[in-house]
């Protein structure tokens, strides 16, 4: 079997060793390795006899890969070996992190076929598919705000250091937000921070809304009504201790097909949103289910 290893040179925890280590890995397991890599420009090329994609990378680079697959109808298994600053997807389907025990774990996963197959129904903003989240409130504004020397040095506690750093200059936004459930039925809401949300986990174990995960053909809506800095510290601090942050009383979770954002004033059209970790050039406008699939090959545990 051909399995493409793609990876992103650009990325900040872009390890040469380490995708050197999986490729070996791989081959020792039998397998045919040739490498890919992500362009800026999300374009990249799959190989037709390849039967198996790997990303190496997290969850942007994973994007890229899902969202060139689906607009060029290619189906072939896809994995992902958790080489990114967070990597959401790699948690929720139980990827190692080790790349010896990742490959055995997907070779096996792979010979199994249909018994360690996941279709995952694919979420797109304004028809450009993404594979976890995407959010705009105070943690989207402090990820626009981080720097990307010191996320290189010290990985996802850039992060909290640029929240930090926000404290003096809290941002206050206001979204109006349409929901349509899944039964068709459509409900208004406007509020200071929203979240889309396709994936189980949220910036590492963080869980936003517990019935999420990428295997369902709904993703959920979280809306704040209002993101103070006591209310963000507080939903922060009922997300860290495991609860539900839905059963806070400025906090609503809603199951949906499809959301229609739209900024209430120019400050909060100004304002940054994040999609699998990385920032969005412009605002989304409509995020919703697409009706198409990306196949994972799912590993099985040794």
């Amino acid at each position: 079997m051909l399995v493409e290893l793609i990876h992103n040179p650009a990325s900040g925890t872009h390890d040469d060793f380490r995708l050197q280590v999986l490729s070996q890995a791989f081959q020792a397991c039998g397998a045919q390795v040739r490498l890919g890599r992500t362009e800026h420009d999300g374009k990249f090329e799959i190989f037709p006899e390849c039967d198996l994609v790997c990303v190496s990378g997290g969850d942007g680079a994973l994007r890229l890969v899902v969202a060139s697959m689906v607009k060029s109808g290619i189906t072939k298994p896809l994995c992902i070996f958790p080489a990114g600053t967070v990597n959401l997807v790699a948690k929720e389907l139980g990827y190692s992190a080790h790349p010896e025990k990742f490959a055995r774990e997907v070779m096996a996963g792979f010979l199994a076929r249909d018994a360690a197959r996941l279709q995952a129904p694919v979420i797109a903003s304004d028809d450009q598919p993404f594979v976890a989240c995407i959010s705009a409130g105070p943690d989207g504004q402090a990820v626009a705000r981080h720097s990307p020397k010191l996320k290189k040095r010290i990985g996802g506690a850039a992060y909290a250091i640029s929240m930090i750093r926000l404290l003096g200059d809290w941002p206050k936004l206001r979204f109006a937000v349409e929901v349509e459930a899944p039964d068709g039925s459509k409900i208004q809401r406007n509020c200071a921070a929203i979240y889309v949300i396709k994936a189980h986990h949220y910036a590492g174990r963080w869980v936003l809304a517990p019935d999420a995960a990428l295997g369902s053909d709904i993703c959920h809506v979280l809306s704040l009504s209002r993101a103070r800095r006591r209310d963000f510290f507080r939903f922060l601090a009922t997300v860290a201790l495991g609860r539900d942050p839905a059963q806070l009383d400025f906090v609503e979770s809603l199951p949906a097909r499809r959301v229609t954002i739209e900024a209430a004033d120019e400050p909060t059209r100004q304002a940054a949103f994040q999609v699998d970790g990385d920032m969005l050039p412009l605002q989304p406008r409509m995020i919703g289910m697409t009706g198409q699939t990306v196949t994972y090959c799912l590993p099985i545990p040794e």
